[in-house]
């Protein structure tokens, strides 16, 4: 009887065993990890310092769209709090000044392009002022050099008539 107490014993935990691995795990087969991050079950313990620190690199790592800076500085800063004496601190904090360098420099571009933007707009009034101005140069150009021509024209008449009353004159005395 013992026997097959014994071997009873061992063929329910193998059943039990078999049955533990053969459940289908939930696996998140979505493609938005945000969602993945923040499903949480109820006897959950609190996160490890590996899983903060992959969560943070989840954030800065998205597929689609622009990744999360702040909320990844949150979730670097709760690592450094929460665990201080974790091997990944250094990456943490290097990833904390990191983010911020990017932020600063992402401000600097934004201030940049803008200015860039307003100079060349500037420029742009600029360049269209001065073909306007050189339109109006080349008209008023062109103006002048025919009235230089008519005045060339009027200057050779009057010459010719001085000839000619100069000779009416002679002619007359």
């Amino acid at each position: 009887m013992l026997k097959k107490s014994k071997w009873l014993l061992v063929v329910f935990l193998a059943a039990f065993f078999i049955a533990g691995c053969a459940h289908d795990p939930n696996i998140d087969k979505s493609n938005d990890r945000q969602d993945a991050l923040q499903k949480r079950g109820i006897f959950e313990l609190p996160p490890s310092d590996t899983d903060i620190i992959r969560e943070a690199l989840l954030l800065l790592d998205k597929q689609e769209g622009e990744p999360d800076y702040n909320e990844a500085k949150v979730r670097l800063a709760t690592l450094v709090q929460k665990h201080p004496k974790s091997k990944w601190i250094e990456s943490a904090q290097a990833l904390v000044l990191t983010i911020d360098q990017l932020l600063v420099l992402r401000e600097k571009v934004k201030t940049q392009s803008a200015a860039l933007d307003i100079e060349k707009a500037a420029k742009e009034k600029l360049i269209k002022d001065y073909k306007s101005a050189e339109e109006r140069n080349r008209a008023e150009t062109s103006r002048l050099q025919q009235e230089n021509e008519q005045l060339k024209n009027d200057l050779a008449l009057l010459k010719k008539l001085e000839i000619q009353l100069n000779k009416r004159e002679k002619l007359l005395r």
